[in-house]
């Protein structure tokens, strides 16, 4: 009973985390890593940014890594998001949770790619290759033609 308490208390600000930063600014993400880093010591946690990224490395006690490269726009939103993970089990609990955010409807295109609901402008990429474990969430501008076209309507 113990052991599961103490794993709910290490998994639910994971949970919380798991999140696309997709049109947040900078700040509103640093604010998330903080309160992240605050409520999760079992992690390391390392920012470093410039102008138009913010890059984090997460690192838990187990060596499993995780890296997020998130570019902005010049209206200083998130227009990018790469995540790259070090272990193959992260890599496809972090997809699940993301294919699984009811708020974004993702549909399936093609092995390596999926899209959001019209609305959301969203696009997963993942690598054409398993080579790596990587996720990249882009911001698109599409209209509802193209988004029609890319759906197959």
């Amino acid at each position: 009973m113990q052991k599961t308490v103490l794993l709910l208390f290490i998994i639910f600000p994971l949970l919380a985390y798991s999140q696309i930063n997709i049109n947040k600014t900078k700040a509103e993400i640093k604010k998330e890593i903080a309160k992240f880093k605050k409520s999760t010591p079992a992690f390391s946690v390392t920012v470093s940014e410039t102008d138009s990224t913010l890059t984090t490395i997460k690192t838990e006690a187990n060596k499993n890594k995780e890296e997020a490269l998130l570019e902005f726009d010049k209206a200083g939103k998130c227009r990018s998001e790469l995540r790259i993970f070090n272990c193959d089990h992260c890599f496809k609990k972090e997809l699940e949770t993301l294919l699984g955010m009811d708020k974004y409807k993702w549909e399936k295109l093609n092995e390596n790619q999926y899209i959001s609901k019209f609305e959301e402008k969203l696009l997963i990429e993942l690598p054409t290759e398993n080579k790596t474990n990587t996720i990249r969430i882009i911001r698109t501008d599409w209209n509802k033609v193209l988004y029609d076209i890319m759906k197959g309507k």
